[in-house]
């Protein structure tokens, strides 16, 4: 399977990743490999728009298979020309899985993680503080686009999914500059809110 991502990177031709168990077989993956070692695969994402949509990093044991190139690669290639987008390395090192994410959260400030095994309907976005041989720290935005006041603590190898540099981790970031002093949550509106939900229940 390398050898094959290695020819797709050399050609820059789109592919197309499966992997059935995590996600089905209906669903895929369409991008531009810009890396890719024994373990992990780095890739520019081609959206449903024909645009180049930010980074994704899959774990070559979770991939059940992929197209080289992907169906649909000489018209998003002529696509992306035409709008003059272009692929780009972002220049992550791939080789340990603890300093990426922190090299992603630094770079990019946000990070997308997935850990579809423990949490298959959900994902965290944050930029990760810590992290070591076994677990990261991050420090979480949410859907409004507010840091968290508190940081969680998560295992490593609980992750199957990394992304970054897209167009919802940008639009968190824009908004999140935006606010000023209220670009965090506050504890006590937490408390005030939980309040609510129980009298509600009564």
């Amino acid at each position: 399977m390398l050898i094959e991502l290695e020819k797709a990177r050399t050609r820059n031709n789109v592919v197309r990743i499966f992997r059935e168990e995590l996600d089905g077989p209906e669903s895929w993956t369409d991008g531009f490999v810009v890396a890719a070692n024994e373990e992990m695969v780095l890739l520019q994402l081609v959206d449903d728009s024909v645009r180049l949509n930010g980074y994704q990093v899959l774990f070559l044991e979770d991939i059940s298979d992929f197209a080289h190139p992907a169906p649909f690669n000489d018209f998003q290639k002529k696509v992306l020309a035409l709008r003059g987008e272009k692929v780009v390395d972002p220049e992550v090192d791939l080789d340990d899985l603890a300093v990426l994410l922190i090299d992603i959260s630094e770079e990019f400030g946000l990070v997308t993680l997935h850990r579809e095994e423990v949490e298959p309907d959900s994902c965290e976005i944050g930029r990760v503080v810590r992290a070591d041989a076994v677990t990261y720290e991050l420090e979480e935005i949410g859907s409004d686009a507010r840091w968290f006041d508190d940081t969680f603590e998560y295992d490593l190898y609980d992750i199957t999914r990394i992304e970054f540099g897209g167009a919802y981790e940008d639009a968190l970031l824009l908004a999140n500059d935006d606010m000023g002093d209220n670009a965090y949550e506050l504890s006590d509106d937490y408390e005030e809110e939980f309040d609510v939900v129980e009298e509600l229940d009564k």
